[in-house]
C-alpha cells in the first residue's frame, strides 16, 4: 500500500498547486453557500462546495504525505535504526489507511452529489 501510494504522489506532485487552488475555491463556495444570498443556500451548493473539499485535501494529503522516499534500513543497520524505520513505516501504514477512508468518503460524497445534481437539473 505504501508504494503504491508514493507512486501516486510521485505522479500527482506536479499539479500540487491545483489542489490547493481547489481547496481554496471549495473553501470559498463553502462560505458562499453557508452566508451568502438566500438563493445560494441551497443544499446541493454546500454539497458540492464539501465536494470539491474533500477532493482538494484528498490529493494534497496524498501529495504531501507520501511523496517523500520511503523510510528503509540499511543493510548493516543496528536494532535501533531497524525498530525507528519499523515504527516510521507503521505510522505511514496507518495514514494510508486514513487516506484510503477519505477516499472512500470522497467517492460517497461525489456520487451523492452528482445524484443530487442531476435531480436539481430535472426538476
Amino acid at each position: 500500500m505504501l508504494e503504491f501510494y508514493h507512486r501516486l504522489a510521485l505522479r500527482l506532485r506536479s499539479v500540487r498547486l491545483l489542489f490547493w487552488l481547489l481547496g481554496v475555491a471549495g473553501v470559498a463556495a463553502l462560505v458562499a453557500s453557508l452566508f451568502g444570498p438566500a438563493p445560494w443556500r441551497d443544499e446541493i451548493y454546500n454539497v458540492l462546495a464539501m465536494t470539491v473539499l474533500l477532493w482538494a485535501v484528498l490529493g494534497a494529503s496524498i501529495v504531501h504525505g507520501f511523496a517523500a522516499p520511503l523510510p528503509e534500513a540499511a543493510a548493516g543497520a543496528g536494532r535501533a535504526q531497524r525498530f525507528w524505520v519499523g515504527v516510521q513505516r507503521a505510522l505511514l501504514g496507518l495514514f494510508g489507511l486514513f487516506v484510503t477512508g477519505l477516499a472512500l468518503a470522497v467517492a460517497f460524497a461525489t456520487m451523492r452529489a452528482a445524484g443530487m445534481s442531476l435531480q436539481w437539473l430535472g426538476s
